[in-house]
């Protein structure tokens, strides 16, 4: 009995813990892009935490909407990750707050619905991508590439010095 036990805990996903965004896994991570993610379970953060130590960003879990919104304006986060069954959050209203925000994250939710419908009224949201779930290493990596290559051409365009208009006599 302990057998099958010990090989059924074993061929699972492994524990990934919950560490809170403050706290940083690698020494190298403050050097990497920030990405914040609010991820329901645990199979989606080992999947988070695996790409991340691929690529060159650096994954912080929040346990909430206000931990991740604290989270992006103190990492300068260009990338949220949110899950659509994030508990005790309607996910049209959380998209729309982290979309209007001052750091203007790109968006991207996970859902075991993914259909034109609903990327639709993501994209209406301010959302900038859905992913089916259950997470796919090469969906998240392509996913978070695009949007922080997005999110870095938006920024790059906001920057652009606008020529000044003088008019004679007013400076």
């Amino acid at each position: 009995m302990w057998r099958a036990l010990r090989s059924f805990l074993s061929a699972g996903p492994r524990y990934v813990s919950r560490e809170r965004f403050g706290q940083e896994r690698d020494t190298g991570a403050a050097s990497r892009t920030a990405v914040i993610a609010l991820a329901a379970t645990d199979y989606d953060r080992e999947i988070l935490t695996f790409v991340s130590q691929a690529e060159a960003w650096a994954i912080h879990f929040a346990e909430s909407r206000v931990e991740a919104w604290d989270a992006v304006h103190r990492y300068g986060s260009p990338v949220i990750l949110y899950d659509r069954d994030w508990p005790d959050a309607e996910w049209r209203s959380t998209v729309q707050a982290f979309a209007s925000s001052p750091q203007r994250p790109c968006v991207i939710m996970a859902s075991r619905v993914a259909d034109d419908y609903l990327w639709q009224e993501l994209i209406r949201c301010g959302g900038h991508d859905l992913l089916a779930k259950p997470l796919r290493v090469e969906d998240v990596s392509r996913a978070v590439k695009l949007a922080m290559s997005y999110w870095a051409s938006a920024r790059a365009a906001m920057t652009i010095a606008k020529p000044t208009v003088t008019v004679r006599g007013l400076r």
